[in-house]
């Protein structure tokens, strides 16, 4: 009789209602990923790793454009020709500057932004926060891909930070010099392929991105990430190109696959991109180059097809594994 009783004051007792700072979003699919995307995006600025990786950034723009202008000064301090500053300083100046910013981020920062892929991914593995993060509600998937999502923020942010910063702070030590900066250069169409071009970088750096997030989701830890995508860019690919120019001197149908190798390789394949671009943003004689045999499709198509076999196997061996061990 009291347990009724009882149980008829709680079914009475009215729901306590949502404290005002709650604010519930949408919940449907695309809605949650964005919700977690911006709780990533959240996490890696909170974390110091993530201040350290933007400090070296910067440091090393910095520290490039103020190497060449006090080269390009001491220079014309020993009485250097005007014609070879000129040349030397190019760097300083826009477009040179351009393309000195993308190999650096296609260098320093391919190996910053495997870091922080890799940390983000491997770090849920190392710490044990994955399996209370897949307690929370939304799906395995929806949780892969708001890591997806802001990593590719991320780069974006990034690059855009770093070629503003380095545009600008050569525009500045240019002063040093004593040349004159022309813009005669500049048109639509030159802005249209630079944007394009720093496009293509950005898809230089998701494609390892996503190298270092399914390494890092297979092995279950930040340093299968890093070490696995280090490996590939920097020893595997120089090798395999190695071999691509040993193939020529082989007849014969092996020959002409140790040839085509290259063609298929992610760094291989970024680059052809580039300098088929570097006819209309570098227009001086020097900077001129032969566009390269392959074409902007296939190099494309093979990059694509490399983050979709990254994302797909990650995507599918986080919904199947069983995290609890």
């Amino acid at each position: 009789m009291k347990a009724s009783q009882h149980m008829a004051v709680e079914s009475s007792t009215p729901p306590s209602s949502r404290a005002s700072s709650v604010l519930m979003g949408r919940q449907d699919y695309i809605s949650a990923i964005l919700r977690l995307t911006g709780m990533e995006l959240y996490k890696i600025r909170r974390r110091l790793m993530s201040k350290v990786l933007s400090f070296i950034s910067v440091l090393s723009v910095l520290s490039i454009f103020g190497l060449l202008a006090l080269a390009a000064f001491l220079m014309a301090k020993d009485g250097t020709p005007s014609d070879a500053i000129l040349r030397f300083s190019e760097a300083l100046r826009l477009p040179g500057s351009l393309s000195l910013i993308v190999q650096l981020l296609l260098t320093l920062g391919q190996i910053l932004v495997i870091i922080l892929v890799s940390t983000i991914v491997g770090g849920e593995y190392t710490d044990k926060t994955v399996r209370l993060m897949l307690t929370r509600g939304p799906s395995r998937t929806q949780f892969l891909l708001s890591k997806i999502g802001a990593s590719t923020v991320c780069i974006m942010l990034g690059v855009v930070g770093i070629v503003l910063l380095g545009i600008f702070t050569g525009l500045l030590l240019n002063f040093t010099t004593g040349i004159v900066p022309t813009f005669d250069f500049f048109s639509a169409s030159w802005l249209g392929h630079s944007v394009l071009y720093l496009l293509i970088t950005m898809l230089g750096l998701l494609t390892y991105a996503m190298m270092a997030l399914f390494l890092s989701t297979l092995g279950r830890a930040t340093a299968a990430g890093l070490a696995g995508v280090l490996t590939w860019s920097f020893l595997i690919e120089p090798v395999i190109g190695v071999v691509g120019l040993f193939g020529r001197s082989i007849s014969g149908p092996l020959g002409s696959f140790f040839q085509s190798l290259p063609d298929y390789l992610i760094g291989s394949n970024i680059s052809v991109l580039l300098q088929n671009q570097d006819s209309y943003i570098f227009p001086t004689p020097s900077a001129q180059q032969v566009p390269s045999q392959s074409s902007d499709i296939h190099a494309l198509l093979v990059l694509l097809a490399y983050l979709v076999v990254f994302i797909g196997i990650a995507l599918w061996v986080n919904k199947r594994r069983d995290v609890l061990i």
